[in-house]
């Protein structure tokens, strides 16, 4: 036996770490039979044969060949398609790149590095040569650039040689070779994995499992804010600020407040629950009953921003006597962003699987992702377990939302409002489903049918183009962009000297913002956005200031004497035509008398100059000028500075 265990040795061909590594995900499995043999497995007796049958022999059972089934595995990079066998089956609508794996050998690391060091000089040649043997699907400018700063951390001076074709760096470095194959190894290896790309299973008992802690954390916040009187008397502040909008709604609560639509429905709740939370405060701020029921439900339904909550605990730290509340809901908030963002990270996987279902062509399935992802951070904020619905329901409403909305916002060059975005993705699902069941063209009264819509409305949405459409000749974009017509000069300047004046009548604060939202006196009008951050504003404010000030121009009396001024008859209730729209009628159709009233051109103010210095009064005038009224004279003498007190205006 001894020389027989000097003459068997055994040399493994690679070493256990790598062989397993290699290994780890293969499988094989089959039916392995007893052999009733009492005889040992080893003789006593030395001469006994030892010759061994090592003739290939058939092995067969279930999972041994090249059709045996092979188990899942949950570290593939499509983990995240896979669903149970009951529902929808997933599948893949583009490639998604989840993971990142790059290896190099240590040794060419160590060799390349001391090769480096001995000449004394890297050319980029020698960079490409050692990213070349890096393996994996990593990206290789990105290998370069990163060996490239390990290279400057081990204080390798790049500076440009000139004289040569290939860009060398001198090397000037006190770093070992042992130490710049370490940094190097570590530059070309990796192994990541993107966020959200295993298997997605949860029941509904770990579903409420992770949605206890962040609904308790949800309530013991709103009760830390409740507690404290600064806090309420700082949020029951800022909302008198968003009602006179000097505050912007959106860094305050997450609903949706508009408070240029007196009958918005989510306005009113938010406006309703301010009120009902500042009749709490004032009448007892008591704690328990259905008093502290009512003013949680004001609270949830104010629905504040996590911004906002935690501009709240900088105010309170701000008052040496709110130091303890301050820290509590400090605590309160980190806890309950622990609990939503473990929630989260949970329910990625359910992410991922719905951005792959949902891309489109075209789109990167990453940004869809990220898209989903927004949805799902919203419906963390807005979930209600009460209501009876499971969270991931809820969360695909606010995934799919947020996707459309994004669709709407960045898929076209012209931005379409959303509820008309949906209607045309309607129309057009309807126009598929109609052109498979009829096998022609689609009329208007049946996609109508199908939509259960107008007939007027089917057709407004079918002449919406899907596609940017452009004129084939320089014929069609004359005919499509026709030049301008004339211009009156004079009537323009007169018009705006007109609109200054009536300008000037107005607080210096609205006359400016009109001036600025109508583009008078400026290359271009503004927006309220624009105008907002030049006043410090929010835009809300600046619509408020444009309201007033057109409420005062609108005034019947500052309304009446524009109307004169400007040559338009208010009994009559027309407005004078120009010289060229006379023109346009032919003499044999006449322009009945009521319907026309000339406009204020440069000979007819010289006339009407004259006329007033020969004494004629304004009834007078306006018989010899024909096709205006006496108060149209009298405005436009008013105007010119040529009507007085010694001679009367009603005459």
């Amino acid at each position: 036996m001894a020389e027989l265990e000097d003459q068997l040795s055994f040399e493994a061909e690679e070493e256990p770490e790598v062989f397993f590594d290699k290994t780890a995900n293969q499988t094989a499995s089959g039916t392995f039979l007893a052999v009733l043999n009492s005889s040992p497995a080893v003789l006593d007796n030395e001469d006994a044969d030892w010759e061994l049958d090592l003739s290939p022999a058939p092995i067969a059972g279930e999972g041994i060949g090249s059709g045996a089934a092979v188990p899942t595995d949950h570290g593939g990079e499509s983990d995240f398609l896979q669903v149970r066998n009951r529902g929808r089956q997933s599948f893949k609508r583009a490639v998604v790149q989840t993971s990142t794996r790059m290896s190099i050998d240590p040794d060419l690391c160590f060799n390349w590095a001391e090769e480096i060091l001995a000449k004394g000089h890297c050319s980029l040649d020698d960079i490409d040569r050692l990213v070349a043997s890096c393996e994996g699907n990593g990206d290789l400018e990105e290998l370069k650039t990163n060996l490239q700063r390990n290279l400057e951390a081990a204080e390798f001076n790049f500076n440009q040689v000139p004289g040569h074709d290939a860009v060398l760096w001198d090397s000037a470095s006190d770093t070992s070779s042992d130490d710049l194959a370490d940094a190097i190894e570590a530059a070309l290896s990796r192994q990541t994995r993107l966020p959200g790309t295993q298997r997605f299973v949860m029941e509904k008992s770990e579903e409420l499992q992770l949605l206890e802690p962040m609904m308790r954390a949800k309530q013991e916040l709103q009760l830390g804010i409740l507690a404290s009187k600064t806090a309420v008397e700082t949020i029951l502040e800022v909302m008198d600020r968003v009602r006179d909008g000097s505050r912007d709604p959106g860094s305050v609560s997450l609903r949706t407040i508009i408070l240029s639509r007196p009958g918005h429905a989510e306005t009113s709740e938010v406006l309703a629950a301010a009120d009902a939370l500042r009749s709490w405060h004032t009448t007892g701020r008591v704690m328990d009953g259905k008093r502290r029921r009512e003013a949680l439900a004001a609270l949830e339904a104010l629905d504040l921003s996590r911004a906002f909550q935690k501009e709240l605990v900088r105010r309170l730290q701000q008052s040496p006597a709110c130091q303890a509340e301050a820290s509590q809901l400090e605590a309160e908030i980190l806890i309950s962003e622990a609990a939503t963002e473990h929630l989260i990270r949970e329910h990625l996987p359910y992410v991922r699987r719905f951005a792959s279902r949902n891309v489109e062509e075209g789109e990167d399935p990453e940004d869809v992702f990220q898209v989903a992802f927004m949805g799902l951070q919203r419906s963390t904020r807005r979930f209600d377990p009460e209501r009876g619905y499971r969270f991931l329901i809820y969360a695909t409403y606010w995934m799919r939302q947020a996707i459309t909305r994004w669709r709407a916002d960045e898929g076209a060059a012209i931005r379409i409002p959303v509820h008309r975005n949906e209607k045309i993705t309607k129309l057009d699902r309807a126009l598929e489903r109609l052109d498979v069941r009829v096998g022609g063209a689609v009329s208007d009264l049946e996609l109508a049918e199908e939509l259960e819509w107008t007939i007027d409305e089917v057709r407004q949405f079918r002449s919406i183009p899907r596609e940017a459409e452009y004129p084939e000749s320089l014929d069609d974009w004359d005919d499509l962009l026709p030049e301008p017509a004339g211009v009156d000069v004079f009537d323009e300047a007169e018009t705006e000297r007109i609109v200054t004046d009536a300008l000037a009548e107005l607080p210096e604060r609205q006359a400016d913002v009109i001036r600025m939202r109508f583009g008078i006196g400026r290359d271009s009008d503004m927006t309220l956005e624009e105008i907002g951050q030049i006043y410090g504003v929010t835009r809300e404010r600046i619509r408020q200031i444009e309201a007033k000030g057109l409420d005062r121009l609108s005034h019947p009396g500052r309304k009446r004497r524009l109307q004169e001024l400007l040559g338009y008859d208010s009994s009559r209730g027309s407005k004078g035509s120009s010289s060229t729209e006379r023109e346009q009628h032919s003499p044999a159709e006449p322009v009945e008398k009521s319907q026309v009233l000339t406009t204020w051109s440069e000979s007819r103010v010289d006339r009407l100059r004259e006329l007033w210095a020969a004494g004629m009064s304004a009834s007078e005038i306006a018989q010899e000028l024909g096709e205006t009224s006496r108060n149209a004279v009298i405005g436009k003498l008013s105007r010119l500075g040529l009507a007085d007190s010694d001679r009367g205006q009603c005459q």
